[in-house]
Formats: C-alpha cells, structure tokens, sequence
C-alpha cells in the first residue's frame, strides 16, 4: 500500500471516529461539518472529498458495521455447528452486535430515512440457507414455510431490539429464542 493510500485510510478512520464521538456527544443535528473538519484537523473540503454530507457518513459507518455482521454470519453459516446451533448463534451474535452497536443505530433510526432492512438480502440469504439444511436434516419442520420462518425469526430480533421490558437484553433474546426454536425442532 502506498504512502498516499495509508494516508487516505488514515483521514478517513479519523473522519469517522471523530464524527461519532461528536454525534454522541452533542448529537446528530448540532454537529456541523465545520466542526468535524476541525476537530479531525483537515479541511472542510477534505471532508467533502470523502462524504456528501453527514447523513453519507452515518450511512458509511452503518454499512461497514452491516458488511462485519455480514461476514461473521457467513463464517457461522459455513461451521460445523447443527442447524439449531446455528439459528440460536444468529440470533446471538446479532443481540451482541446490536448490544455493543445501540449508539450507531440509534442515529440511524433517528436521522436516516431508512426503509425496511438496510443489509439487503445477504442476511436473509445465509437464514433461509441454514433453515434449509435445517429441514432437510429432519431438524426443523418441513410443514411451515420457509418465508414464515424468516418473517418470524426478523421480527424476534425487531421485538427484542425495541423491547421496553424491564428484562435484560441477553435474557429478553434468550427467551424469546427459546419460544421461536421450540416451535421450529421437529419433535
């Protein structure tokens, strides 16, 4: 990698560090581009160089987020583990991201208009493909369709996301997996 590519890597980590802090800080709509840009020791038209605006920022750091889980659910797609396994490690792993990630999406529920999943259809891709395996190693039901599975388990991360119930989050995700996999297994 050339001098001048680290650099570019450099400004644009520095870009979106600073921006977060400051978004979390003082929030989204008292922060002004001027301020990032000196805060992150460039020019307001460095920022510009690399972003249209603040909502393309929070845009970029939301898909970089979305494009780990991404990876680290085709990984857990790809493993050894029993279909079970695997919706119960799904549903985990993307508690856990949300958990360490609530700030980011936060912001971008608050000031992006975004409609529907902003991941496309990656994730339910890898889903329907471990409840496929699932079916066909006689784990999970043949006799619900698959669109209803997946339309269920989106709306178990949505519910436990949105929760306003006194439960903590780990045990609200725990539970409502043990209700949705109960109904799932082939008995």
């Amino acid at each position: 990698m050339s001098r001048r590519d680290r650099k570019k890597r450099q400004v644009l980590a520095t870009l979106v560090d600073v921006t977060m802090k400051l978004f979390i800080e003082k929030g989204f709509e008292e922060t002004t581009i001027s301020e990032i840009a000196t805060t992150a020791d460039i020019g307001t038209g460095t920022f510009y160089n690399y972003f249209h605006s603040k909502e393309d920022l929070l845009k970029y750091v939301l898909a970089k987020k979305l494009d780990d889980t991404k990876d680290s659910l085709e990984d857990l797609n790809h493993s050894s583990m029993s279909p079970p396994e695997k919706i119960a490690q799904i549903l985990l792993t993307i508690g856990k991201i949300f958990k360490e990630n609530q700030q980011l999406f936060n912001l971008c529920n608050h000031h992006l208009a975004l409609m529907g999943p902003p991941h496309g259809t990656e994730f339910r891709d890898i889903l329907v493909n471990m409840i496929q395996e699932g079916q066909k190693n006689g784990d999970f039901r043949n006799d619900i369709p698959i669109e209803m599975i997946t339309e269920l388990f989106m709306g178990l991360i949505k519910s436990a996301i949105t929760s306003h119930s006194k439960i903590p989050f780990e045990k609200n995700l725990s539970c409502k997996l043990s209700l949705f996999m109960n109904g799932l297994l082939e008995k």
